[in-house]
Formats: structure tokens, C-alpha cells, sequence
């Protein structure tokens, strides 16, 4: 093992500092991949009222349609009768004239038959403009259906792509986040036996590294044996650009107060920030996409009072998460 390099004051205070910042990002992902799925779920929500508004609005366009059928059909009787009526006054309009002819009949009979035959004559071309204003408006009312109906169905259909899309962008990153787990898990197999383990759950993968790998008791100089571990871990990670990564420190529940650590808190951050630091200068990882944290001693994995479990609860936790800008930018289409 070897000996803690001594710090100044100053930089204490800017590593806690900076260590702040970049864990309220990753907040911000983090609600941002939670609503993602909240999202999805309204989607399919909204999709199965659309397909009720679809079967509702076929079965008021079959109705329509029938009564539009029923109104043609009456509009066309009723145009038969009006051109058989007025048939009739052409042929009485020729009997009068010819009976006023032969003088058969007198100008007043005659009137008034057709006086009769003309008020016969408006009300049926008054039914027929009432039968033909009717047919105007169920065309009108059918025209409006398909009209909506199409609009309906252009907006249901463009739903139902956009979460095809959203399942198959979440289904690439699933198999990303799979593939990159397995990678993970055989590049560093010969330090399983060290503390590191590889697992994966909520879409990210978690590499837990026991602080027996790592660095001595109440320390946070990184040891050269973990050092390797890091350096083999940010070899394999280099290759997937689209992943963002978060460096947790945990430490166990026993309070430490030294002169330069105030609590378990600054343990925590310090340890991360130690991490971080070699993950970037050495492992060659974008510091753009690496945060530093500290939990300090309130994300326990072993809630015993004992020896064994507080050694379990001291460790680093490499959160490997998928990059959402691929999916909030068809969210935002």
C-alpha cells in the first residue's frame, strides 16, 4: 500500500465544489429517461381512444350514407311525381284551351281545375325543394365525416410510427446496454474476485468496485492493482460514445472526521472525484460525459450491523447510461 499524498486546503475546496455541479445533470437525464417511458405509455393510451373515435366515426359515415341513399331514392320519386303532375297541368292546360274551343266546358270550371292543379303543382315543387335541401345537407354532413375521418386516421397513423420508432430506438439501446454489460463483463472477469462485478438493471449498467480494490481504509489514493482494473474498464468504454457515465462514492455508516475529511460526505466525493480524475487523464474518457458524486453513507447494499456489511457498502459504483438525445428528439418532433 502506499502512503497518502498530503492536499492542500484550496484544492479540497474546489474538487467538493465541482463534484456538485454534474450530479444535478445527471438528475436532469435521469427524469428525462423516466419520462420517456411515462410517455410511451400516454402514447399507447391516446392510440387506443383514437381507434374507439375510428370505429365510431365508420359506424356515424355507414348511417349517413344510408340516409343519404333513403333521401336520394325519395328525391328521385318525388321528381317522377313532379314531372307526372306536371304532365297532367300541360295536358289540362291543352283540354282547356281545346274545350274553351268548343265551348264544352265554361272559363270558370276551367279555372278552377286549374287553380287546383297549380296549388297541387307548388306544393309538391315546395316538397321537393325540402327533399333536395335535405340532400344537401347529409352530402355536406358526409363530406365533413371523411373529412374527419381521414384527418383521424392521419393522426392515429402518425402516432402509431412515432412509437414504433420511440420501441425500436429503446430496443436498440436495451441490446446496447446488454452488449456493453457482456463486453464489461469479460474484460474484467480476472477482477471479479477482487470485489468487481458487472450488472445491469433500469436500462444501465452498474460496474460496483469494492474499496479493497481501490484504496485503503479512510484513503483516497487509488491503488495500482485497481488503477489497472479502471484503465481495462475506460479501454472497452472508449468504443461506445453514446453511453454517459456517473462515478458514485459509498462509504459505510461508521462517522469519520479527520482534518481533512469532515464526514463521510467528503469521503464519498473525494474517492469519485479520485476516479474520475484517472478515468479521464489516463483513461482517455470524455470528461463531457463522466460525472463525479458523493452518496456518502445513505445507499447502503447491506442494511446488517456488521463487519462483513459495512465492507460491502464501501465502494465505487460505475453507472454506464445510454445517451437519450436520440430519443427525446423524436419525442420533440
Amino acid at each position: 500500500m502506499y502512503k497518502i499524498q498530503s492536499f492542500s486546503l484550496i484544492l479540497l475546496t474546489v474538487i467538493t465544489l465541482l463534484s456538485c455541479v454534474p450530479q444535478r445533470k445527471f438528475a436532469e437525464l435521469e427524469t428525462k429517461y423516466n419520462k420517456l417511458t411515462t410517455d410511451k405509455k400516454a402514447c399507447d393510451s391516446i392510440n387506443d381512444g383514437y381507434e374507439k373515435d375510428v370505429l365510431k366515426l365508420k359506424a356515424d359515415l355507414e348511417k349517413t350514407k344510408d340516409e343519404f341513399a333513403k333521401l336520394s331514392s325519395n328525391f328521385t320519386e318525388m321528381e317522377s311525381l313532379y314531372n307526372r303532375v306536371k304532365k297532367t297541368y300541360d295536358e289540362l292546360t291543352l283540354t282547356y284551351e281545346k274545350r274553351l274551343a268548343s265551348e264544352s266546358l265554361t272559363k270558370d270550371e276551367l279555372k278552377k281545375s286549374l287553380r287546383e292543379l297549380e296549388s297541387k303543382l307548388v306544393k309538391k315543387e315546395l316538397e321537393l325543394n325540402e327533399k333536395e335541401a335535405n340532400l344537401i345537407k347529409k352530402e355536406e354532413e358526409a363530406k365533413k365525416l371523411n373529412e374527419d375521418f381521414s384527418t383521424i386516421e392521419k393522426s392515429l397513423k402518425e402516432r402509431e410510427e412515432k412509437v414504433k420508432e420511440l420501441e425500436q430506438l429503446i430496443k436498440l439501446k436495451d441490446e446496447s446496454v446488454n452488449k456493453l454489460k457482456e463486453t464489461l463483463t469479460n474484460a474484467l472477469i480476472g477482477y471479479k474476485e477482487n470485489g468487481l462485478n458487472v450488472t445491469s438493471r433500469d436500462g444501465k449498467v452498474y460496474v460496483s468496485v469494492d474499496e479493497k480494490l481501490l484504496f485503503q481504509s479512510g484513503k483516497v489514493d487509488v491503488d495500482p492493482n485497481g488503477k489497472k482494473a479502471l484503465l481495462k474498464l475506460c479501454e472497452t468504454l472508449k468504443s461506445n460514445i453514446d453511453f454517459d457515465i456517473l462515478v458514485e462514492g459509498h462509504t459505510d455508516n461508521m462517522p469519520i472526521k479527520t482534518a481533512r475529511f469532515e464526514d463521510n460526505w467528503d469521503l464519498s466525493v473525494l474517492r469519485a472525484t479520485a476516479i474520475t480524475r484517472i478515468m479521464t487523464k489516463e483513461g482517455k474518457i470524455d470528461s463531457k460525459k463522466i460525472i463525479p458524486a458523493g452518496r456518502g453513507e445513505n445507499f447502503p447494499v447491506d442494511n446488517a450491523d456488521s463487519k462483513e456489511a459495512r465492507a460491502k457498502n464501501r465502494r465505487i459504483e460505475i453507472i454506464i447510461s445510454p445517451s437519450l438525445k436520440e430519443i427525446m428528439n423524436i419525442l420533440n418532433k
